[in-house]
């Protein structure tokens, strides 16, 4: 696994570097992206190769020893090897770290998911993922009453006969739930840790290895409103199929954490998710509706991502080669307010679009980074200018030559 970490050392940078290259990616196979899309519309009909494909790509991407940890907890549910168990490194590294958290209540565990780094802490910290030994308690009371119980009713069953008749005594009952607690301390804070591992090689597939079940999931997700298309998945599931209380349970929280998931991703938006469920199955309309009423909706302007194949109009071949072209002749960063203009007055690109979209989307294809503030100002400032006014200036004058030149450049060759 490379350290991308030192490679873009930025996490910001780093995620709009993974979403250029996805909507670049996308732009040249869209067939690929077509076929993951028919793929996932399947799934509603009851066909869940793609999501097979997925779960053995993440499987993939799990750390060893979260694998390990994994097949411990197996080991230990089935009771196999019991006494050597106290003697394994469950959680690889991560094991004692693990330990000194579970038996000492006041610790935290803190997990910087932009640079995979775990550390042990007296208080929370606002900028990591923080979980600490409570954690599995505090996700219980947490839980809506429905599902508590059912879980509750589901253990119920497992200690009692057929008569109805507890198998276990009070005390025996007692010390089941205290396994089973402990368990899920394990569970959740050795989750945790693994995170960063975990995005670490997802990011490995997306950009080094370039897998394309990882790309087209990363576009479905993040750019083609995925999460919302996935709820009206288990909309048809929920339609299609037989579904008891235990599987409405299950489609119902999955609903929810999709819906709160976009919403603090900027995915989807408040409104674009009750237009997206408002045809849905009534169970989960109202889930949708409970959910969105907790969650805080994210305000300011999108960043928008774009490729400049997503912008352009017209034969996209030539125009590039002529854009190449430009940024050869005019290496200032101020060309590129420039270069928008002429392309916007050629008619290859909308005049809506944001100077910023049109900045990322050249610094992706040229593999230059160019400075956006003289630019962006300087085409703030031309943007509705007609170009056809008196002289006023070597600026003026040299803005409208490079402009007047490359707008014609592309009329012709566009």
């Amino acid at each position: 696994m490379i350290n991308f970490i030192e490679k873009i050392s930025d996490y910001f940078k780093r995620k709009d570097h993974a979403d250029m290259a996805i909507h670049a990616w996308k732009s040249a196979h869209e067939e690929s992206y077509a076929d993951f899309c028919k793929r996932m519309d399947a799934v509603g009909k009851g066909n869940l190769s793609v999501l097979m494909d997925i779960y053995q790509m993440m499987r993939d991407c799990t750390p060893s020893e979260a694998l390990m940890l994994y097949n411990w907890l197996s080991d230990f549910m089935n009771g196999k090897d019991v006494q050597n168990i106290a003697d394994q490194q469950w959680a690889g590294r991560y094991t004692d770290i693990i330990a000194q958290c579970i038996t000492n209540k006041r610790l935290w565990i803190g997990i910087n998911v932009k640079t995979g780094t775990v550390e042990l802490l007296t208080s929370p910290k606002s900028e990591l993922l923080m979980v600490r030994s409570e954690t599995p308690i505090e996700i219980w009371n947490r839980l809506p009453q429905e599902t508590r119980a059912y879980l509750t009713g589901q253990l119920d069953v497992l200690i009692r006969n057929s008569k109805g008749c507890y198998l276990m005594s009070k005390l025996e009952r007692k010390m089941v739930y205290q396994s089973l607690t402990y368990i899920l301390r394990i569970i959740i804070l050795s989750h945790a840790v693994f995170v960063g591992g975990l995005m670490a090689n997802l990011y490995d597939y997306v950009m080094e290895k370039k897998e394309t079940l990882a790309y087209c999931m990363y576009y479905f997700v993040v750019f083609d409103h995925g999460l919302s298309r996935m709820a009206k998945l288990l909309d048809c599931l929920l339609n299609n199929g037989e579904v008891d209380n235990g599987d409405m349970i299950l489609i119902k929280s999955c609903v929810a954490a999709l819906v709160t998931q976009s919403i603090e991703m900027g995915t989807e938006s408040k409104a674009g998710w009750e237009d997206a469920v408002e045809t849905c199955n009534p169970e989960i309309w109202k889930e949708v509706m409970f959910a969105l009423r907790k969650v805080k909706g994210r305000r300011g302007n999108r960043k928008v991502v774009q490729s400049l194949d997503d912008i352009l109009t017209g034969d996209k071949v030539h125009i590039k080669q002529g854009i190449r072209l430009f940024l050869e002749e005019n290496t200032e960063d101020i060309s590129l307010a420039y270069l928008l203009k002429a392309l916007v007055k050629a008619g290859m690109v909308k005049a809506s679009i944001r100077y910023m979209t049109f900045h990322r989307a050249i610094e992706q294809f040229s593999q230059r980074h160019y400075g956006h503030d003289i630019p962006q100002k300087r085409y703030g400032e031309i943007k509705d200018m007609t170009l056809n006014s008196p002289q006023r200036g070597s600026s003026y004058t040299k803005a409208k030559r490079i402009i007047d030149r490359w707008s014609e450049y592309f009329i012709n060759n566009g």
